[in-house]
């Protein structure tokens, strides 16, 4: 019983821990108008969304986000042109900073 007990409170601490990480930096329903490759500093993708973009930290060029978590790349790239062809919305985990590009910085990408 006292398994069971400690079971539930430590899912209940991750449900909570996951909805709280989630808040802090994403930005949901965007819908993804370009996607596109650049090397400034290393490979970087740079995209656009319909909405306006979360510039938290006052980038210079906030016309759209960039994307270079090497560890992320691939997979992001490829849901983000999933999202663009098949018109899905997606949300971004924005990091406060900015790229070198000058355009706010992402690290994650899901479909919404």
């Amino acid at each position: 019983m006292k398994h069971a007990v400690w079971g539930m409170t430590l899912l209940a601490t991750i449900l909570f821990l996951q909805s709280a990480a989630w808040a802090s930096g994403w930005s949901r329903g965007l819908t993804v108008t370009s996607v596109g490759e650049l090397n400034v500093g290393g490979e970087v993708v740079l995209l656009t969304v319909s909405e306006i973009v979360d510039n938290a930290a006052h980038c210079a060029n906030p016309s759209g986000y960039a994307l270079r978590d090497a560890a992320t790349l691939k997979a992001s790239t490829a849901l983000l042109t999933s999202a663009l062809v098949a018109g899905r919305q997606v949300d971004l985990f924005v990091t406060g900073s900015c790229d070198a590009t000058g355009r706010p910085n992402v690290v994650g990408v899901t479909l919404h």
